[in-house]
């Protein structure tokens, strides 16, 4: 009968540690993506002229609650064309908090 080297255990223990320590990292910075971003889902309802749009959004964790409607700016006219988002469509959102508005800095269409 073979036996299982004793480094085994807390190899396998390390490796497991590492998966779940990464997985908790990912999970935070899907939230959190960097120094004053934040992430949210939301609801496009309507663009109002070149750079600002109308959203209905979830909760912004560290930044705000819910919110039927907000108006925020997006970034780039250029940024917003290529989303071409239509009204109802699911929307991942990455903001900048700036001292002047919430800057929408990148859109993600979903499923």
């Amino acid at each position: 009968m073979r036996r299982t080297p004793r480094w085994a255990a807390p190899v396998l223990f390390c490796v497991l540690l590492a998966g779940f320590a990464a997985g908790i990292w990912a999970s935070y910075r899907e939230a959190f993506p960097g120094r004053g971003l934040y992430r949210t889902t939301g609801v496009f309802e309507t663009r109002l002229g070149q750079t600002m749009i109308l959203v209905r959004h979830e909760a912004i964790p560290g930044l705000m609650e819910p919110m039927d409607n907000m108006a925020l700016i997006v970034e780039s006219a250029d940024l917003l064309d290529r989303a071409a988002l239509r009204r109802g469509d699911r929307v991942r959102l990455t903001i900048r908090d700036t001292p002047e508005a919430l800057l929408v800095v990148e859109i993600q269409k979903l499923p």
